[in-house]
């Protein structure tokens, strides 16, 4: 009886096997990630000898001999540190798309007691606010954004910096507002608590920038009366919303940055003031940059306009 020839070893595309791995890790991969895809050990050595593929430390490898951006530092700074590491605080919302942040640093999250990787120029935090279900895992492991904006603003080289983090990542909805609250919530003892929660209290109240949250508390500081945020307004061609409102005063007063300067945008704003007066009510402009110059005369000049609309502070 003849014997049938054995079957031909079906050859692997080990190329295919690398850029299955490589290209949505911004083709950085660990030499683990190789192993286990089936890729033998003789051909990475080989594409590392003839310079075509670069190492990046102790797992990780470019297949690749050009610069790394940011991207590709952030993922070799995820893959050294370890198995449960993720980006957290400033880098954490870049990769989530918040737009406008230039910080480079790149900062990685691991539970407490992990013994993580510290590769060079990498911010490692061991810490026990890390949380499992906080990590999303699809595309580079990261630390979800309204728990990543709390981080950051705790991180964060002032308090106006630490109220720019939380306002910018809920102003681009990268996240909705409840999940900062909840992420707010869940810090218990740190000096920045309490200004954390009234930054968030005021973006639940509606509150849009960073203007309107540093205005509102020059306001609750000096004991004005608390005012409407984001007052909704239907109009028949769309819906308009109102910085600040005293409804019982008929007294609205919008908050403009340097965007309001350009010739479009103050058409705009005359146009709405108008409507405003229309409706028997004294609408106000406060440039942002008046409001830097200086507060106590702007809060002076506000409490005067609602004691004349009829506000006592005695009945307040």
């Amino acid at each position: 009886m003849v014997k049938p020839a054995p079957a031909e070893d079906v050859a692997v595309d080990i190329p295919a096997l690398v850029s299955e791995i490589a290209e949505p890790q911004s083709l950085i991969v660990t030499r683990r990630q190789l192993c286990a895809a089936g890729v033998p050990r003789w051909y990475t050595k080989n594409e590392l000898r003839q310079r075509r593929w670069q190492s990046c430390g102790r797992q990780s490898l470019a297949v690749h001999n050009g610069p790394l951006d940011h991207q590709a530092l952030c993922w070799v700074a995820v893959l050294e540190v370890g198995l449960r590491a993720a980006l957290d605080e400033v880098c954490a919302l870049q990769a989530a798309g918040v737009k406008g942040l230039s910080d480079t640093d790149i900062v990685v999250a691991t539970p407490k007691g992990s013994t993580p990787g510290k590769p060079p120029g990498v911010t490692v935090r061991e810490t026990r606010r890390y949380r499992a279900e906080d990590v999303i895992v699809v595309g580079i492991p990261r630390i979800r954004p309204a728990v990543a904006a709390v981080h950051a603003a705790l991180r964060a080289k002032s308090d106006r910096q630490a109220k720019l983090f939380i306002v910018m990542t809920v102003q681009q909805r990268v996240t909705p507002i409840a999940q900062v609250v909840e992420a707010a919530a869940a810090v218990k003892r740190h000096v920045r608590r309490r200004l954390i929660a009234s930054v968030v209290a005021d973006l639940a109240a509606g509150a849009q920038s960073l203007g309107e949250i540093d205005v509102g508390a020059g306001m609750r500081r000096r004991g004005l009366p608390e005012p409407s945020r984001q007052s909704v307004r239907k109009r028949p061609d769309g819906t308009e919303y109102l910085d600040i409102e005293w409804p019982e005063f008929r007294l609205v007063l919008e908050i403009d940055g340097a965007g309001h300067d350009a010739a479009d945008q103050a058409l705009k704003d005359f146009e709405r003031d108008l409507r405003i007066i229309g409706e028997e009510r004294y609408v106000m402009r406060l440039k942002l940059a008046a409001w830097a110059l200086d507060q106590e005369r702007v809060l002076d000049a506000l409490e005067q306009v609602l004691i004349d609309r009829g506000w006592r502070r005695d009945a307040a």
